[in-house]
């Protein structure tokens, strides 16, 4: 295997025998001058191919046993629930889990609503994410609040790629999910709760139902706002990673990235939940 690029010491990026990117974890395979063949490959501990680039500065900052115990749970989950799944949900569920874990061990642990519909319209999805969320418990000693299991069943069923269970949905059903997902992530990312009676729940429920008809007709939407982009993006960069949260799970949805107004757009509603603090 050649390695082409370091990410920190334990971490890089690979090459293998088929030319095929490959991110490499092993102790000490990021410390030789790159680039170099790794030709022990015993120093490998695991491998993940076909990750974003976005996640490689995530490896950097997340604590590996966070990252290992994701691993070895979705190895589990895959067994169980028999699908195709969007290479990057490991990190995806890192970066939830840390975050999760830190804001309890701050003492601002988020009583998140627990969604008996997601329970009883995704029972496999739900069971894999109690069984989670209990692992994390167990694992790192704390107790999250119950919501976790909606949040983390939502990861699963949203990064299953391509038909979901042979089931077609319209576009109000994507649209539903799709929204479901937006909101779970906005609240998680900032501890808030949103009201689903609030004015500014609605304005972003149509934004999302406009956007799903304007894919589905291949449609882009357009506005020459790079500018207001520039500055939304330096001025509030937690509202700009959530937004690209979603964002990725769009493309996994669209295949394609969403446009640079609609991300700009994304940022306003999610600042708008921000500044209401419901």
């Amino acid at each position: 295997m050649r390695i082409i690029k370091k990410i920190n010491n334990n971490v890089a990026i690979g090459l293998d025998q088929n030319e095929k990117e490959v991110i490499v974890f092993g102790k000490g395979v990021g410390f030789p001058a790159i680039p170099y063949e790794l030709n022990d490959l015993s120093k490998i501990d695991r491998t993940y191919y076909d990750i974003d680039p976005r996640y490689y500065d995530l490896i950097n900052s997340v604590d590996e046993r966070v990252l290992l115990l994701c691993t070895k749970m979705m190895n589990v989950v895959s067994t169980k629930i028999i699908a195709e799944w969007n290479p990057n949900l490991v990190f995806i569920l890192t970066d939830h889990i840390t975050f999760a874990l830190e804001r309890f061990n701050k003492g601002m642990a988020i009583q998140f609503p627990y969604s008996d519909e997601i329970e009883q319209e995704y029972p496999q999805e739900n069971k894999r994410a109690y069984w989670i969320v209990k692992n994390v418990n167990h694992n790192f000693r704390v107790k999250m609040p119950k919501g976790e299991i909606t949040c983390i069943a939502m990861h699963l069923i949203n990064n299953q790629i391509g038909d979901r269970k042979g089931k077609t949905e319209t576009a109000s059903q994507r649209s539903d999910r799709i929204l479901k997902f937006a909101i779970a992530t906005i609240e998680h990312d900032f501890g808030i709760q949103i009201s689903r009676k609030d004015l500014n729940y609605y304005r972003f429920k149509n934004h999302i139902a406009y956007f799903v008809k304007r894919k589905d007709r291949h449609e882009e939407f357009k506005d020459e706002t790079s500018d207001l982009f520039a500055l939304m993006m330096e001025k509030y960069p937690d509202s700009f990673k959530t937004a690209m949260k979603i964002n990725d799970f769009l493309k996994e949805e669209y295949s394609a990235d969403c446009s640079q107004d609609e991300i700009l757009y994304l940022m306003i509603h999610i600042n708008r939940f921000i500044q209401r603090g419901l």
